[in-house]
C-alpha cells in the first residue's frame, strides 16, 4: 500500500473504525468458528493455537467477547443444529 505503519493505523481507525489488533483478532475468531464447525474431531485448544492465540484463556476470552459464547458452547450449538 505504500503506507507507513502510522498511516495504516489511521486508515483502520478512521475509515474502518477499528484497530489493527482488533482486526487481526476478528479474523482469528472467524477462522476458529469455521474450524470448530468443520473439524469436530479437532481439540478446541489446538484450534485456538492454530489460529494464533497463545493461551486457552486468551482464546476463550476473545471468542466469548466476539460471539457471546465460549468455543465449546459454539461447537455444541452448531453440532446440535
Amino acid at each position: 500500500l505504500g503506507l507507513t505503519p502510522h498511516q495504516f493505523s489511521q486508515v483502520l481507525s478512521q475509515i474502518l473504525g477499528t484497530h489493527f489488533y482488533k482486526l487481526i483478532q476478528e479474523y482469528r475468531i472467524k477462522e476458529a468458528m469455521i474450524l470448530l464447525e468443520k473439524s469436530p474431531e479437532k481439540n478446541i485448544l489446538n484450534i485456538g493455537m492454530e489460529v494464533g492465540f497463545q493461551s486457552k484463556s486468551a482464546f476463550n476470552q476473545a471468542f466469548k467477547k466476539f460471539t457471546g459464547k465460549t468455543p465449546r458452547e459454539y461447537r455444541n450449538r452448531n453440532q446440535d443444529s
